[in-house]
C-alpha cells in the first residue's frame, strides 16, 4: 500500500514528535484502524484521511475527531488542525451515553486533548484562548511518571502566550521567499550565503530526484529520507536552481546530508550526516572538509566525543572565529549531561588541527526544551538560535544572547516578529553588514503541500526596511548659495548610552553631496567637515517612521574663528597625560541653555574649532577619573588664530575618603545651615560630572558627648546631606549615609598631657564622601 511521506518540522533538526495511541478496547470501524496504523507509522498525511473518511460516517465519533486533529498538527496543518479539536471539544454524551465510560476515555485516551489544543491555538495567534485551554489542563492533568514532564511544557505555552500578547508589534523587516530556484515541497533547510551571490543548502531528495512540489508517495514500512548539499547562483533579484555538490564524499549516497558551514577564510566546510535509526530518530554525526576556489576535498569525521556513531546527535555547526588562528564550533546534540532535549553545546580546533571539548554552553541559553540551528555573529558577538521553550509566538522561535566582558551569556530575547511566528522559524543567519540574512519556515508563503500552506520548511530571506539619509552642506546664512564643495561626511550610530560608533564615511562625492544608507529603529549622527569651517553634527532617526524612505537633511555650518589645542593631563603629575579620555565641547547660549557642539577622544591632544564672541564649556571624563568641566569665553582671547589649553584630571580612588570643608549644622542638631549647601552644591556637581559614581556620605563628631548619641547625631547629619543631595535630584540608589559618631578621629581629641584639645575636636568634626562603586552600565 502507497503511503504518502510526512516531515515533521525541521527534518534534519528533530526526531518525529507525537502523541502515542491510547488505542481503546473497541474502534468503529475500519478506516479508524487503518489510520491508527499509519498514524503510528508518522504517516500523517495517510492517516488524516481515513481519520477524515470515519468522520464522514459518523461526524459524534470523537476518536476520530480527535486523531484526526492529532494528525493534522503533527503534519504541520495548524489551520485545520484547530477546526477538529474545537469539533472535538464540541461533542457532548447523548442521554443515553455511557458517563462512566466517556469519563474513563476523557481520563485515559483524551487527557492532553487541551495542552495540544492550546499549542495549536498558541500557533495561530489566539493567545487568550490557548491560554485557558492550558490552565485548564495543567488542573486536571496527572503525570503518569516523574520524566513526564508536559505540566511544564503547558507551562512555558503559557508564557509564550503572554508574551507574543504583550509584543505584537513587528519589525522593520521584510521576510520574502527565497523563490522556485531553491524552493519546493516538503524541506529546504541550513542555509549559509558567501558574499551577495552564493547560497549553499540542503534539500530533500527521493531515489535521487528532486522532491519538485507533489506528493511523494513510498511503499513499504520505511520511507528512505535523503538530502544533499546544494549550491545556488544569485540571478540578477533571484537565486538560479540550486545543482548538488559534486563531492560523493560530501553528498554520500544514502546519508541525510546538511547543515554546512564555513570558516571565516572560507578554507574549511563544516557539516552533518546523518542516518536514520530504528526507532525513527536520525543520528546525525559531524564532517569537515577543506575548501578552496570552489573545491571540497580531505572530507574527515570529527573524532570523538564530539561524535558518537550510536548513542547521540552532534549537527548543526555555526563557526566563531578566536584569536590565533582558533576557531569556535557551536552545535547541536542530545547528548548525555545536557540540560534539556537538543542543547547547544561548543567545541575548539587549534591551528593545528587539534580538537578540545565538547563543552555545553552555560547560562541562560539551554532548557529543558530544544535549542538547535545556532548562528554567532563574530561582529556583535552574538549567538543567535532557535528554541521551543524560551517564551515566544508558538513553535521554534529565533532568539539571542550576546556574550559579555566577562564571557558570560547576556539575557536571552526573541528577536520579535516577523523573523519568529507562530510557525517552526529557524536556521537564521545574519549578513556581514546586519542588514539582512536568511532563515528557514514552515510559515504561510512556504510552497504548499497537499493543500496545507504550512507543510513545508522553505529557505526565505529576511531584509531590513530600506532607508537612507541624504543632502548637502551650505554655509550659515546663505542657503541659496549651493553645496559647499570639500565637504567630508561621517555616519555615526548612536547608542542608547551616548556612545557614538562610526558607521560610514562618503568618499564617493566631492560635489558637497552626501549619501548614506541607513537601518530601522536607530539612532544616528552625521558629521560634516570642510577646512576653515566649524565641524557640525546633525541627529537623524529611522525610529518611528512608518515606511521605507530617503530621508532629507541639508546641514548648515560656519565658519571658524579660533583653533583650540587641547591635552588631557593627570592632576598633580607634571608631564603625566591622559589617552582615550572623553572630551565634550558646549555652547552656553546668553539665556543660559547650553547645546553640546562636538565631542572626541584625546590622543592626549584634543582640537576644536570656536566661534568669536562665545561661551563654551570644555567637559572632560575618564573611567577611574574625576570629570572636569573647564569655562572659556572666546571673547577673553581678542586678535589670535590659537587657543591652547591644558586641562588637568585627579585620578579617582575607591574608598578613599575626601573631606568636606566647612559643611556644618546647627549646635547639637543635623540641620544643615545654608554655607554648608554651599558646599554640598559642589558635590552635586560631582555627581553630575560622574554620573556612574555610587558615593558613601559620612558624618563624624568629635568625644564630647556619649558614644550612643555620637552616633545618633551624626547618623542624622549624614541624612540631611543624602536628603539635600536627592532634593536636588541625585538618585537615591547611588548614595549612602553613614553615621560614624566618635569612632574614626582623624586626630586626638586631647593634648598629649590629657587636656581638651578644641583644634583636635574641630578636626574630627567633618563631613566626608568616598566612591564605594561606579556603575557599570554608565
Amino acid at each position: 500500500m502507497k503511503k504518502i511521506l510526512t516531515l515533521t518540522a525541521c527534518a534534519l533538526v528533530l526526531s518525529v514528535g507525537a502523541q502515542k495511541h491510547q488505542v481503546p478496547s473497541k474502534r468503529p470501524n475500519t478506516e479508524v484502524k487503518i489510520a491508527d496504523k499509519f498514524y503510528a507509522e508518522s504517516y500523517f498525511y495517510t492517516a488524516a484521511e481515513y481519520y477524515r473518511d470515519a468522520v464522514r460516517q459518523d461526524s459524534a465519533n470523537r476518536y476520530a475527531t480527535y486523531w484526526l486533529a492529532m494528525a493534522l498538527l503533527q503534519g504541520r496543518d495548524y489551520e485545520n488542525a484547530e477546526i477538529f479539536f474545537a469539533k472535538f471539544y464540541s461533542i457532548k454524551p447523548g442521554e443515553k451515553a455511557n458517563q462512566k465510560k466517556w469519563a474513563k476515555e476523557d481520563e485515559v485516551l483524551f487527557n492532553k486533548a487541551g495542552y495540544y489544543y492550546g499549542q495549536v491555538l498558541h500557533r495561530n495567534g489566539k493567545y487568550e484562548e490557548a491560554i485557558s485551554y492550558l490552565e485548564k489542563f495543567k488542573k486536571t492533568y496527572k503525570p503518569k511518571d516523574e520524566n513526564d514532564n508536559l505540566l511544564s511544557l503547558a507551562k512555558r505555552e503559557i508564557e509564550g502566550c503572554e508574551f507574543a500578547s504583550k509584543n505584537p508589534l513587528k519589525a522593520k523587516v521584510k521576510v520574502l521567499s527565497a523563490g522556485p530556484g531553491v524552493n519546493h515541497s516538503y524541506t529546504e533547510a541550513s542555509p549559509f550565503g558567501v558574499g551577495e551571490n552564493d547560497l549553499y543548502y540542503s534539500s530533500l531528495k527521493i531515489d535521487g530526484k528532486s522532491s519538485g512540489d507533489t506528493l511523494i508517495f513510498v511503499e513499504g514500512n520505511k520511507s528512505k529520507r535523503v538530502y544533499q548539499i546544494y549550491h545556488s547562483v544569485a540571478e540578477g533579484k533571484s537565486w538560479g536552481k540550486g545543482k548538488a555538490i559534486d563531492n560523493k564524499d560530501i553528498n554520500e549516497d544514502g546519508y541525510i546530508v546538511g547543515n554546512g558551514t564555513f570558516n571565516s577564510e572560507l578554507s574549511r566546510f563544516y557539516f552533518t550526516k546523518c542516518l536514520e535509526v530504528d526507532d525513527d530518530r536520525s543520528l546525525c554525526n559531524l564532517f569537515v572538509a577543506d575548501y578552496s576556489n570552489g573545491t571540497f576535498s580531505n572530507v574527515q569525521r570529527l573524532p570523538e566525543p564530539i561524535n558518537s556513531k550510536e548513542k547521540y546527535t552532534s549537527t548543526q555547526p555555526t563557526v566563531r572565529s578566536a584569536s590565533d588562528g582558533m576557531e569556535i564550533v557551536y552545535f547541536s546534540s542530545d547528548r548525555p549531561d545536557g540540560v534539556g532535549g537538543m542543547d547547544i553545546w561548543y567545541f575548539m580546533r587549534a591551528p593545528g588541527g587539534d580538537f578540545k571539548g565538547p563543552q555545553i554552553v552555560k547560562g541562560p541559553i539551554n532548557t529543558a526544551g530544544d535549542e538547535i540551528t545556532p548562528f554567532f555573529d563574530d561582529s556583535t558577538k552574538t549567538l543567535y538560535f532557535s528554541s521551543d521553550a524560551h517564551p515566544g509566538y508558538g513553535g521554534l522561535d529565533v532568539f539571542q544572547s550576546t556574550e559579555q566582558p566577562d564571557l558570560s551569556w547576556g539575557e536571552v530575547t526573541n528577536v520579535g516578529a516577523p523573523i519568529s511566528s507562530g510557525a517552526d522559524d529557524l536556521y537564521y543567519s545574519k549578513s556581514t553588514d546586519q542588514t539582512n540574512g536568511f532563515m528557514v519556515s514552515n510559515r504561510v508563503g512556504s510552497v504548499p503541500l497537499n493543500g496545507i500552506k504550512t507543510a513545508s520548511d522553505d529557505i526565505f530571506t529576511w531584509t531590513n526596511f530600506r532607508y537612507a539619509v541624504e543632502g548637502i552642506a551650505f554655509k550659515e546664512g546663505n542657503e541659496g548659495g549651493g553645496a559647499l564643495e570639500g565637504a567630508m561626511f561621517r555616519l555615526y550610530r548612536k547608542n542608547a548610552d551616548g556612545e557614538k560608533v562610526l558607521v560610514a564615511v562618503d568618499s564617493t562625492h566631492t560635489d558637497g553631496s552626501y549619501f548614506f544608507k541607513l537601518q530601522p529603529e536607530t539612532d544616528y549622527l552625521v558629521e560634516v567637515e570642510r577646512p576653515g569651517f566649524q565641524n557640525k553634527f546633525e541627529s537623524i532617526t529611522t525610529k518611528g517612521l512608518p515606511g521605507e524612505d530617503t530621508l532629507q537633511n541639508n546641514i548648515n555650518i560656519r565658519k571658524a574663528s579660533y583653533i583650540l589645542k587641547g591635552i588631557v593631563a593627570e592632576e598633580g603629575k607634571p608631564g603625566t597625560f591622559v589617552k582615550d579620555a572623553s572630551v565634550t565641547l558646549v555652547e552656553v547660549y546668553p539665556n543660559g541653555m547650553e547645546k553640546t557642539v562636538y565631542y572626541m577622544n584625546s590622543d592626549p591632544n584634543f582640537y576644536f574649532e570656536l566661534d568669536k564672541g562665545k561661551k563654551y564649556k570644555i567637559i572632560t571624563r575618564k573611567n577611574e577619573y574625576f570629570a572636569n568641566t573647564t569655562e572659556l569665553n572666546t571673547s577673553d582671547y581678542g586678535n589670535v588664530d590659537t587657543i591652547t589649553k591644558e586641562i588637568s584630571i585627579n585620578h579617582l580612588e575607591i574608598n578613599k575618603d575626601y573631606t568636606l570643608q566647612n559643611v556644618l549644622y546647627e549646635f547639637g542638631k543635623a540641620t544643615l545651615t545654608e554655607n554648608s549647601k554651599l558646599v554640598l552644591d559642589n558635590l552635586y556637581q560631582i555627581m553630575v560630572e560622574n554620573p556612574s559614581f555610587i558615593i558613601e556620605l559620612s558624618a563624624h563628631t568629635d568625644a564630647i558627648g556619649s558614644d550612643a548619641s555620637n552616633m545618633k547625631l551624626s547618623q542624622a547629619r549624614a541624612e540631611s546631606c543624602v536628603k539635600y543631595l536627592i532634593e536636588k535630584g541625585i538618585a537615591k540608589d547611588r548614595l549612602v549615609a553613614k553615621g560614624y559618631g566618635e569612632s574614626r578621629p582623624k586626630v586626638p581629641n586631647l593634648t598629649p598631657e590629657g587636656k581638651d584639645d578644641p583644634a583636635g575636636r574641630a578636626i574630627n568634626r567633618r563631613t566626608e564622601f568616598k566612591i564605594i562603586g561606579v556603575k557599570k552600565d554608565q
